[in-house]
């Protein structure tokens, strides 16, 4: 690839487009699984969204079986094996439960010595935190495996920007590449979404995200050495998960950019700790301004305080009306106004089914790998990723950032990832008081977050 400061020509010398997928994907070998019909599976990442990964992925198809976890910490693999063999046995069929302790791994290589035990064509599920995703990625697909990866897909650009080569393989290899964007698989809002795209809401104007809530727990008084106690809270720093914003609001954004079509070219914020005093990094507010290549605009609003408003949507702006949709709504409506809370009756509502999207997601992935159909999701996740960090950088520095700055920025939150030891230090040291540098706008930068 020549070198390139946007990520769209990143995508394009990737082979990850739409367009490039299906052109590798032809002439190339179905890849079985091992040499029977069953598909083994290994988790690598036993916190809840894995545990719950893991269940899906069982109950997806009738012939697999569950057969290697991993965790950094032997409590957390220890405990999913446990929970895994409890919930089979109530169900009577053990039998998908095959999971020895000689194949429970702990430790930060115990993603390799899982996916050691698996064959060709089985399947890896990714779900420790994201800053681990791309060397897990592209250990997974050296070893021939399908992918399920939980978003977000990195923490900072050079992450983002190390996919490259690894699903270049894995195209080339027709391995089948899932991401854990779960509401593009919840049928109400595929089907809100095709509403908008054939024009029932007509010219679209402007575009809400809210995520609006109580702060989460106190992180304050752990005796733990740093790495430990916050790979255990992982979604209070930022190394780990990229923040609250490149973790909980990818979602949203990720739906507005699909209704739109068309993804931001910059984007203006600010945020901070107004109340929030413990030791961790997380904001307690944010707002991001994004602006799409034809001048109109998405906010993004968000706020974790007691006492404050709260809401968890997606509100679109049309000339005919407004669509409040996203996760957080179970029910997508199309109403005549623009009002925050939309009066009289929607004009639209989706006729689908209610269904779980994190089962569906896992129940197409393991159906296209059976019938052997064109399935990688990459190229969007690596999208709603660059969003939300593009909005991050904003909020950080405090100033207008465009996706080409962005797309350009070296900083990365743990050089060093593949080196870490559970007695050794974190990327990210407190204070000799237990407090965490936090970016300052107008200090920091995209390349320096926490400049001071």
């Amino acid at each position: 690839m020549q070198h390139s400061s946007t990520r769209r020509t990143f995508l394009k010398a990737a082979g990850l487009g739409v367009f490039g997928a299906a052109a590798l994907v032809q002439g190339t070998p179905r890849v079985h699984a091992a040499e029977s019909n069953t598909i083994n599976i290994a988790l690598i990442g036993c916190g809840g969204r894995g545990r719950g990964a893991a269940l899906q992925a069982l109950s997806a198809d009738p012939n697999v079986k569950f057969w290697s976890v991993a965790d950094v910490f032997p409590d957390k693999s220890q405990g999913a094996v446990e929970l895994l063999k409890n919930e089979f046995k109530k169900r009577e069929k053990e039998y998908m439960v095959d999971i020895s302790p000689e194949r429970t791994f702990d430790g930060f290589d115990a993603y390799k010595r899982t996916m050691d035990t698996l064959s060709p064509g089985d399947v890896v599920l990714l779900a420790t935190p994201p800053a681990f995703r791309p060397l897990h990625y592209a250990y997974a697909i050296e070893k021939g495996l399908h992918v399920f990866a939980e978003k977000p897909l990195a923490v900072d650009i050079p992450g983002l920007k190390s996919y490259q080569e690894p699903n270049k393989k894995a195209k080339a290899k027709n391995l089948k590449v899932a991401v854990g964007l779960n509401n593009r698989h919840y049928f109400r809002t595929e089907e809100a979404i095709k509403a908008i795209h054939d024009g029932k809401l007509g010219e679209l104007y402007a575009f809400f995200v809210y995520r609006c809530q109580p702060p989460a727990g106190r992180t304050n008084g752990s005796t733990e050495p740093p790495l430990q106690h916050q790979l255990r809270r992982i979604f209070r720093y930022n190394w780990l998960t990229g923040s609250f914003i490149v973790d909980a609001l990818i979602h949203n954004l990720d739906i507005c950019c699909w209704a739109k079509q068309q993804l931001p070219v910059a984007a203006l914020g600010m945020g901070g700790r107004l109340f929030r005093r413990d030791k961790d990094e997380l904001l307690d507010n944010a707002q991001v301004q994004y602006t799409f290549p034809d001048g109109k605009k998405m906010l993004m609003y968000t706020v974790r305080m007691e006492n404050t408003w709260t809401g968890f949507r997606t509100v679109i702006h049309g000339s005919k009306g407004c669509a409040i949709l996203g996760e957080g709504v179970i029910d997508p409506k199309f109403y005549e106004d623009w009002n925050d809370e939309p009066t009289g009756k929607p004009f639209w509502i989706p006729q689908s089914p209610k269904n779980t999207s994190h089962q569906t997601e896992l129940d197409r992935f393991f159906q296209a790998i059976r019938e052997n159909k064109e399935w990688n999701e990459l190229d969007y996740g690596i999208d709603a990723t660059f969003t939300s960090i593009l909005g991050r950088m904003a909020i950080e520095t405090g100033n207008r950032v465009t996706t080409e700055e962005a797309w350009a920025s070296t900083f990365q939150y743990a050089p060093n990832i593949a080196e870490l030891t559970l007695d050794g230090d974190s990327p990210i040291m407190p204070d000799e008081n237990g407090n965490y540098r936090i970016p300052h706008p107008g200090k920091a930068t995209i390349n320096d977050p926490y400049k001071n």
